[in-house]
């Protein structure tokens, strides 16, 4: 027996025992496709495994589902007619409006199972089908009690998951399935935010030997990069994920974030300028101007890089301006000031003297003044002592897109992966049904 045949085995035992601790109706497992059903799906013997124990789940009371075997072609076909999917794909389940792909390419994905959103962006999601099911078990038995009911320590106020259940939820997932990329960039999020920029940075790591061509994982580390006051790296990181972005809307965001740290490697001192201090001193006149001049090249060389990327970035989206000005426009009549206080950054990064965007100033500085009801409540925000310009919301993945023409009367949210902000986009998943009874055969195993 190879080792990962005995791996899915394995994995199908623990399976089993997390269905059979889990409250009645929470999970529904179907019966074992037959052998001549399983002989037909084309599948690698060692996944079909999967589908020759339990043929389809529906998961956490309807949260995710992975199909029957009879349902991957015409879910497949369903997704090619909308362009979703790439040569060789094949659907195997649902994430809320997401789909749950076996993808043609892991290596190139990096991963197995690739969650594809609505708008056909791809996101590398699972590093083997029964790991999914299993760690989709795993984040359950976190959020769901002994009744099939939400934990009742999870959700706050808002009826949001608050950032520590995020955290547990997505470690549980990991312990289970350590290779999943998309949780793991999840998590490096979440630690981001809250200031843990050496830990963010870890998990980054991790994820993109795992996924070297993930945009959003670059992306993160380059928010990363500037947190940790390392502009150079932060740019390099923009860049990749720029080269990466097959989205001209996506590429140009992310050079613009690369001007924003060149910009901001301009206005105060850092790394770079601590460097040219610590150099040998000379004494003399000429020693004068030995200092000044690695001070002058070194800003008129990030003036010209920076120069290069804003027109790459008009290049790449020549409405960008306009598309942030309307997305400034649209934070201030929400009374995000973040949100439109980082927009406007980006923004004046690419063009500082547009004028649009500078008449925005007056607005946003009357909208920061503004004394706010939750002043009380800032201890519990874990992005309280974070830089305002380093913050992002689920907002992000949109303004990454953003077009000037019209923009909508409220702010567009972002994919619904369960992305930014929690494994679940910011909506509590559905509950248990409470009427199913999950079904747990007998397994041979042939």
């Amino acid at each position: 027996m190879s080792e990962e045949r005995r791996r899915v085995l394995n994995n199908l035992d623990r399976i089993e025992d997390r269905l059979r601790d889990a409250p009645d109706g929470l999970h529904d497992a179907g019966a074992p496709a037959s052998e001549r059903d399983l002989a037909a799906s084309g599948l690698d013997p060692d996944v079909a495994l999967l589908w020759g124990t339990y043929d389809g789940f529906d998961l956490g009371g309807g949260e995710a589902r992975v199909y029957p075997l009879d349902e991957h072609a015409g879910a497949t076909e369903a997704a090619e007619a909308d362009g979703r999917l790439r040569p060789g794909d094949r659907v195997i389940g649902e994430r809320g409006r997401d789909l749950l792909v076996l993808a043609a390419d892991p290596h190139a994905e990096g991963a197995d199972v690739v969650l594809v959103e609505e708008d056909g962006e791809r996101l590398p999601c699972a590093s083997s089908v029964d790991r999914m099911v299993l760690a989709l078990l795993g984040e359950f038995s976190v959020l769901f009690d002994e009744d099939g009911e939400y934990q009742a320590d999870l959700f706050g106020d808002d009826g949001e998951l608050t950032s520590a259940a995020e955290r547990r939820i997505l470690r549980r997932h990991l312990d289970l399935d350590p290779d999943a990329p998309l949780a793991r960039f999840r998590l490096a999020q979440s630690l981001r935010r809250a200031g843990e920029l050496r830990g963010a940075a870890q998990e980054l790591r991790q994820l993109l030997r795992r996924a070297p061509d993930f945009v959003w994982g670059h992306l993160e580390l380059g928010r990363v990069r500037l947190g940790e006051a390392k502009p150079n790296d932060a740019v390099a990181a923009f860049r990749k994920a720029a080269e990466l972005a097959a989205d001209p809307g996506l590429r140009a965001h992310c050079l613009a974030l690369a001007c924003l740290a060149l910009s901001n490697m301009s206005e105060k001192p850092g790394p770079s300028a601590q460097g040219a201090k610590a150099m040998p001193e000379k004494t003399g006149p000429s020693a004068q101007g030995s200092k000044a001049m690695p001070e002058k090249t070194g800003a008129s060389a990030r003036d010209s890089e920076r120069a290069a990327l804003a027109a790459a970035v008009l290049a790449a989206n020549p409405q960008f301006t306009a598309a942030q000005e309307a997305a400034v426009r649209d934070a201030l009549e929400r009374g995000d000031a973040a949100a439109a206080d980082e927009q406007l950054a980006l923004g004046l990064a690419v063009v500082p003297g547009h004028l649009g965007l500078l008449s925005l100033r007056p607005a946003l500085a009357e909208l920061k003044a503004q004394p706010t009801d939750e002043a009380d409540d800032e201890d519990d925000d874990p992005d309280a002592d974070v830089d305002p310009a380093l913050r992002d919301d689920d907002a992000e993945r949109v303004a990454a897109r953003a077009r000037p023409k019209p923009p909508p009367a409220k702010a567009a949210r972002a994919p619904d992966t369960g992305s930014a902000s929690s494994p679940y986009g910011g909506r509590k998943p559905a509950k248990s049904s409470g009427g199913r009874q999950s079904r747990r055969p007998a397994r041979s195993r042939g």
